[in-house]
């Protein structure tokens, strides 16, 4: 540790993990080169101020990297439910670990909570989580934010929390996607194709989207909002509960795991894009 910056070397990312221990399950970790990890992400890469060219000259040389935030995003649930925006925030705390072991992106450790009523605070965010379990509609302050942010450049991962372990429920995504479809009448969130590089930019996943519970969405299990002209994703909505597979006590290893690579994919993208 060096200041506020993290210190990383390249033979510690080539060497990797061989083995660790998740929720009692053992799993063989691959060493990521920096080589490979710059195929895929880039971008993320020059914005996270690593000066890659020399990383590739130099194997052996340490950097300092930029800091990644991982944030909540608070905003207006349902009246007169038990919804709440901040389950299970244990999940934030294994996806944050697991991408600083993982990948080469310097992680904060810290919590960090960007409210959707407070644009200050929302615009220095390139990349927000939200979760739910019912259904919901944003008040007018807080559609309007959205819409400014995703049209800014930022990226919004929101993931359905099923109401009740094993439920067969989708209401946050549906709303979700209700209520992008208000936001971009004229262009609604569709499916994101199974060979969009959103599911093979860090990990494979050739099937789509990982399925903890709920209910599956189409083939790839995953929607996204395409920008026009570009077709950059500006927001992804998973219907299958992964946040449920990042806190690592209800389904098994190997789920929870493949939910974890599946949040790391989605990081990766929103920040190299």
């Amino acid at each position: 540790m060096n200041g506020k910056h993290v210190i990383h070397r390249r033979r510690d990312a080539r060497e990797g993990r061989a083995l660790e221990e998740l929720a009692g399950g053992l799993e063989r970790i691959e060493a990521l080169s920096r080589r490979s990890f710059l195929r895929g992400a880039a971008a993320v890469a020059a914005m996270l101020a690593l000066p890659w060219w020399r990383a590739l000259a130099q194997p052996e040389e340490e950097v300092k990297t930029g800091v990644f935030v991982f944030s909540r995003l608070k905003f207006v649930v349902m009246p007169g439910t038990h919804d709440i925006w901040n389950a299970h925030p244990i999940g934030d705390v294994i996806l944050r670990r697991k991408l600083r072991e993982l990948t080469n992106l310097n992680v904060s450790e810290e919590p960090k909570v960007v409210e959707l009523g407070n644009m200050e605070d929302m615009y220095k965010m390139p990349y927000v989580f939200a979760t739910s379990e019912n259904h919901f509609e944003f008040p007018p302050n807080e559609a309007r934010n959205l819409r400014e942010y995703l049209e800014r450049g930022g990226f919004v991962h929101a993931d359905d929390c099923v109401a009740g372990i094993g439920q067969p429920n989708d209401w946050f995504f549906q709303s979700y996607l209700s209520e992008i479809e208000k936001l971009f009448p004229d262009n609604p969130m569709r499916e994101i194709p199974l060979d969009h590089e959103l599911f093979h930019v860090y990990y494979d996943f050739p099937n789509g989207s990982p399925h903890m519970q709920g209910r599956r969405y189409m083939r790839s299990n995953a929607a996204g909002l395409f920008e026009p002209g570009t077709d950059r994703l500006m927001t992804v909505a998973t219907p299958g509960d992964l946040h449920c597979g990042w806190v690592c006590q209800w389904f098994t290893p190997e789920m929870n795991m493949d939910a974890i690579k599946m949040g790391i994919n989605i990081v990766i993208y929103a920040l190299s894009h």
